[in-house]
């Protein structure tokens, strides 16, 4: 079922700066692969920190055809993980910007690797590409995004499958839910509330009732790393979540628990999102049967190692 581990493996992580890439660079080279982290040239690398010795930087745009496929040639990988997507920090982008991001760049890569024999795809996808429901969310289920973040992924992660099952890619889509752990962006809910526990001021909160499939950061890499080994996926699409759905409030009160402080809490402070809603979980049956791989950390786990982690920087 599985290819060789990934000892020596030359491996290309796209947005290996990000808080997911850069934590996948982390778990690629615990693993033994050589790491090529792929960067926006000019972008910031604080999450990169420390590893400099242990993997090689590419500043390249995505989107830069020709640069590409001459770098790809050059460094031909044995698997490319394409964790590149829209900051999201920049929430008002104008919407050019995010389909170059999120689309374009994809559509690029998938290009420069026509034609590259061996290569593996593993692409990261977004659980905003399904939209509302009111059930565990499954791979076969319609795609409805409710933003144009949901909706360039989703383009991308079709656009993936597609060229997968034509055959001009080896790849598999691995569609993320709520990911929380090491290296967040301090903007998001976790560290929000951590930060509020840690220093004791008050969080403003959404209203009651808004739910997310919270999955940490470690089991996410995990699953890419199982991902790059397993052969036979032919573009198919797995979700990777907890299978549980914790609403804001609950999280902020687990947060309490496990960093044994009080956080206090302004509730309905905070305006929801537009992609916010009362049910959003994952079934991850699919990814047990294809991947092997189910999360290791509870919520109450992950969320305990993120305070730790927390409680060591300023």
């Amino acid at each position: 079922m599985s290819s060789p581990d990934l000892q020596g493996a030359r491996v290309w992580v796209t947005g290996a700066a990000g808080f997911v890439g850069a934590n996948l660079c982390r778990a690629l080279l615990a693993s033994g692969a050589a790491v090529h982290a792929v960067v926006r040239p000019g972008g910031a690398r604080d999450r990169l920190a420390g590893l400099a010795g242990e993997l090689r930087i590419l500043e390249l745009d995505l989107c830069d055809r020709l640069r590409l496929a001459a770098a790809l040639r050059g460094r031909p990988p044995d698997v490319v993980c394409n964790a590149a997507a829209q900051n999201v920090r920049r929430q008002i982008a104008p919407l050019h910007e995010v389909v170059a991001n999120n689309y374009l760049a994809t559509a690029c890569l998938l290009e420069a690797l026509d034609g590259l024999d061996g290569v593996r795809l593993v692409h990261l996808a977004s659980f905003l590409e399904y939209g509302p429901g009111d059930r565990p969310h499954r791979e076969t289920d319609p795609l409805r995004p409710t933003s144009p973040r949901g909706a360039t992924k989703a383009g991308a992660a079709l656009l993936v499958a597609q060229q997968a099952r034509a055959g001009a890619v080896d790849a598999v889509v691995l569609r993320i839910f709520s990911v929380y752990g090491p290296w967040e962006p301090d903007r998001r809910l976790v560290p929000r509330a951590i930060r509020a526990a840690l220093d004791g001021t008050e969080l403003p909160l959404t209203r009651p009732g808004l739910r997310r499939d919270y999955v940490f950061v470690g089991d996410v890499a995990e699953a890419c790393v199982r991902a790059a080994q397993v052969d036979g996926l032919g573009g198919e699409v797995v979700n990777i979540g907890s299978g549980v759905q914790t609403t804001n409030e609950a999280l902020v009160d687990e947060v309490g628990r496990v960093s044994g402080r009080v956080v206090q809490t302004a509730v309905g402070a905070h305006p929801a999102h537009g992609t916010d809603t009362a049910c959003c979980v994952a079934d991850i049956s699919r990814a047990r049967e294809q991947l092997g791989w189910s999360p290791r950390h509870a919520l109450v786990d992950g969320l305990a190692r993120t305070v730790d982690w927390m409680r060591g920087r300023p």
